[in-house]
């Protein structure tokens, strides 16, 4: 039965990929890239370990079907919920151009932001005495004690956004084009050499969507498909040689990625998440939406200023994995290994129990909504698509807690600009394709 679910979630995924690439021709649709990494998480995963006998040593049968049940029907929640928008989309595309204030407005303030996102990256680098220092040592980098300052290097996202977006608007100019490609050179910087998949996955989504969708134009699905496989081979390729990528190294490098997938160790992400939904369930303990809420409420205020702030809001657990690895030990007879993630579905599951299915619904309608927006009005949403769309690795593998936070200080300067740059909703329009003896009669 355990197989038997895998395999339908694997046609769920397959069959909601297809109906939005067939209905939209979008490459770039939310199923279209989130939809693989579920396959991953939830299929190809779990296929390897059943098959090398990974998972005896820590579930039985009955429990690895209960976690695949979860896993199934959330999946298929998502999907139902992506494409209960609807994925076919107008085909004549009438834009506004963008005025020159506009323009002015998305260079200057996309310079202002992405410079405060170099300064506080180069303030956690010289913190720790300079590039050398940084990533001499395996998946290492900058720091600073300030977790504004180590969240503020972000902004060479929003930066980066808002100027390729002018640079598109003013009919294309080089010169912003390479200006914005330099705010993502710290981070392309940091992500080869501490060998982070997150960052990796941003900076390739970032330049692809950010170049693709503000010219309204989408690579070939061969194409997509193809860059895709590629960008999943890297990541499993910077995990897997994780400790031996760094200045100095002279360690040899693999190719073999397998471990990765098939290792069985508590830290696996599919054993981890079913570890963290049984547990939840025999405990009968679940969040109710405050570990969601801490992140808007208790995570802003610093640290030195409130040490105490998890265990006074009444949430000590979010100081060990945001709260996903308790009773391990009691319920399951192992521990979860430290710095793990559960993925979605279960993360989901620790908060909302059964609840968790209208949510990923919901989840799935926000992402086609906003996916549609980008084609309907354009501006802002772009940009907001796309750092959705770069988020997706940790909506997906990790858990809510590391997109939150993340969603709301890249997203929050994007609007404030673009208000300032007088953006409407008319901004970019689309109408339904007008055939040949229908244009002649409105020209008659």
């Amino acid at each position: 039965m355990f197989e038997i679910l895998i395999w339908a979630s694997i046609g769920v995924v397959a069959l909601g990929m297809a109906y939005a690439y067939a209905g939209s021709r979008d490459v770039f649709h939310p199923l279209m890239f989130i939809g693989p990494m579920m396959l991953f998480m939830y299929a190809w995963m779990p296929l390897k370990l059943s098959a090398s006998g990974g998972l005896d040593g820590f579930f039985d049968r009955d429990q690895l079907v209960f976690v695949q049940s979860i896993n199934f029907a959330g999946i298929l929640c998502f999907v139902l919920g992506s494409i209960s928008i609807g994925c076919r989309l107008p085909e004549v595309r009438l834009a506004e151009p963008m005025s020159s204030k506009a323009i002015h407005v998305l260079v200057i303030a996309g310079v202002m932001v992405g410079t405060i996102g170099v300064a506080a990256w180069t303030l956690a680098i010289v913190n720790v005495g300079g590039l050398s220092d940084a990533f001499s040592t395996a998946y290492s980098g900058g720091w600073d004690d300030n977790g504004y300052v180590r969240d503020a290097a972000l902004m060479m996202y929003p930066g980066f956004l808002l100027i390729i977006a002018a640079a598109v608007g003013a009919g294309f100019r080089p010169v912003l084009a390479i200006l914005a490609l330099g705010f993502l050179a710290p981070w392309m910087i940091q992500a080869a050499l501490t060998s982070r998949r997150g960052p990796t996955f941003m900076i390739v989504v970032t330049l692809a969507m950010g170049w693709y969708m503000h010219r309204q134009k989408r690579p070939s699905l061969v194409a997509a498909g193809a860059a895709g496989m590629l960008l999943g081979f890297l990541l499993l390729f910077l995990v897997t040689n994780r400790q031996h990528i760094f200045i100095g190294s002279d360690q040899e490098l693999t190719a073999d990625v397998s471990d990765i997938v098939e290792k069985p160790d508590s830290g696996n992400e599919f054993i981890y998440g079913a570890g963290s939904i049984l547990s939840a369930e025999q405990r009968n303990y679940f969040y109710w939406g405050r570990r969601y809420l801490a992140q808007i409420v208790v995570r802003p205020v610093p640290h030195t200023m409130w040490p105490t702030k998890y265990e006074d809001f009444g949430l000590p657990e979010m100081t060990h994995n945001a709260g996903t690895g308790e009773g391990f030990a009691e319920t399951l007879g192992w521990e979860g290994a430290v710095g793990s993630a559960p993925g979605l579905i279960a993360d989901l599951w620790l908060e909302f129990r059964w609840l968790n299915l209208p949510v990923l619904f919901l989840l799935g309608q926000i992402y086609a909504r906003v996916w549609r927006k980008t084609h309907l009005q354009g501006g802002p949403w772009i940009a907001q698509y796309t750092i959705m769309a770069a988020l997706s690795i940790y909506f997906v593998m990790q858990t809510m807690e590391a997109v939150i936070f993340r969603l709301l200080e890249l997203s929050i300067p994007i609007w404030l600009v673009w208000r300032l740059a007088g953006y409407k909703k008319t901004t970019l329009t689309m109408v339904p394709a007008v055939a040949p003896e229908a244009e002649d009669l409105v020209a008659a």
